[in-house]
């Protein structure tokens, strides 16, 4: 199965405070794909913060996150596993107000995201939706 990935969406005024979270790790040009990449506590990610990730979304769910928290800024994330999303996940939305889409269907808020990890530790977002949980 590919590496799970998910976008972190938030209020373009936000932009510049979620570019920050994670431009505080050591980010590494990945010159083929124009991403950056990042080694953390022994996992690797792969981060588009060009914010060129919703060019990809439906009008549709563009304007259900628009609804939801106004123009967005995403960030495209791709972890090594399931164990390296939930580690990095957790430390950058700690305090985050803003959206997660799960690259399966469901659009979340960060708390809410954030508690079903706590709840759930062995949840797999792309094998089991979020109400499969409640």
């Amino acid at each position: 199965m590919s590496w799970p990935t998910v976008i972190i969406l938030a209020p373009t005024g936000r932009r510049p405070m979620l570019e920050e979270r994670f431009r505080s790790f050591e980010l590494e040009p990945e010159p083929p794909t124009g991403d950056e990449r990042i080694y953390w506590q022994g996992y690797s990610y792969s981060v588009d913060l060009s914010g060129g990730i919703l060019a990809e979304y439906e009008s549709d769910e563009l304007e259900l996150v628009t609804t939801r928290i106004g123009e967005p800024y995403g960030v495209c994330v791709s972890c090594e596993s399931m164990d390296a999303a939930r580690a990095l996940l957790r430390h950058v939305l700690d305090g985050f107000d803003g959206l997660i889409d799960t690259n399966h269907g469901e659009i979340l808020w960060a708390d809410e995201f954030l508690a079903l990890l706590d709840e759930h530790p062995a949840w797999d977002w792309r094998r089991q939706p979020s109400a499969a949980l409640r």
